[in-house]
C-alpha cells in the first residue's frame, strides 16, 4: 500500500522522532521542510526585531508551497509536519485584525483542501484545541497519539496505517535518535 502520512502537532511533541522512526520502520521516504529559523534567515528577518503577522504570513505561504512541491515528488511519504503547520503557528502567535483574519482564513481553506486530498493519514501528537478545531471544521480525518511514549505510539500507528514493517519499533527509534542526535 502506498501511504501519504503527515505527522502534526505543536513544537516539542516528538513529531520529528516519530516521523523518522516510522520512516525507518516502513522504508517510506521522510519529507521535511525548512525550520522556522531557516525561513527567518531566508527572508532576512532579524532575531532582534519581533516578527509582524505579515512576515509570518509570508513564511506560511512559502512553507505551504515548498511542502506541496516536495510532497508531489513522491507516491508515498511521511511528512514531518503538514501543509498547515506554519499556518497553525501563525494563528497561535498573533491576534489578527479583521482584514488579516480574512487573509489567514483564505490560506487556511487552501491548506485544508490540500490536506484533505493529499494525506491518507494524519497522525497528531498532542491534545491541542487549535488543531482539533481545524480537523473538525474541515472534516479532515486524523488520529491522536501520545508521543510522550514513542514506542507505544509507534506500535499503535503501525497497526492503524496497515503498512508492512521492514524494521522493529525499537531499532527504528534507535536509528531515528542516532540520526537526529537525540540522547
Amino acid at each position: 500500500m502506498k501511504a501519504k502520512i503527515a505527522i502534526t502537532g505543536l513544537p516539542k511533541t516528538n513529531k520529528t522522532l516519530l516521523a523518522a522512526a516510522l520512516s525507518n520502520m516502513t522504508d517510506i521516504p521522510l519529507i521535511g521542510n525548512k525550520t522556522m529559523y531557516e525561513w527567518y534567515r531566508l527572508f532576512g528577518f532579524s532575531d532582534s526585531k519581533p516578527l509582524e503577522w505579515k512576515d509570518m504570513f509570508l513564511v506560511a505561504v512559502a512553507s505551504f508551497c515548498e511542502r506541496a512541491k516536495n510532497e508531489m515528488l513522491f507516491d508515498c511519504f511521511i511528512s514531518d509536519g503538514a501543509s498547515f503547520s506554519e499556518l497553525m503557528w501563525l494563528k497561535t502567535n498573533f491576534d489578527l485584525e479583521k482584514n488579516q483574519n480574512d487573509m489567514v482564513e483564505s490560506l487556511e481553506i487552501l491548506c485544508a483542501s490540500y490536506a484533505a486530498r493529499r494525506y491518507d493519514f494524519i497522525i497528531h501528537t498532542g491534545n491541542d484545541d487549535l488543531y482539533v478545531q481545524f480537523y473538525q471544521r474541515y472534516q479532515i480525518p486524523y488520529k491522536m497519539y501520545n508521543s510522550v511514549f514513542p514506542e507505544q505510539s509507534l506500535k499503535k500507528i503501525s497497526k492503524d496505517i496497515h503498512v508492512p514493517l521492514k524494521n522493529s519499533v525499537e531499532s527504528s527509534i534507535y536509528q531515528a535518535k542516532s540520526t537526529l542526535f537525540i540522547k
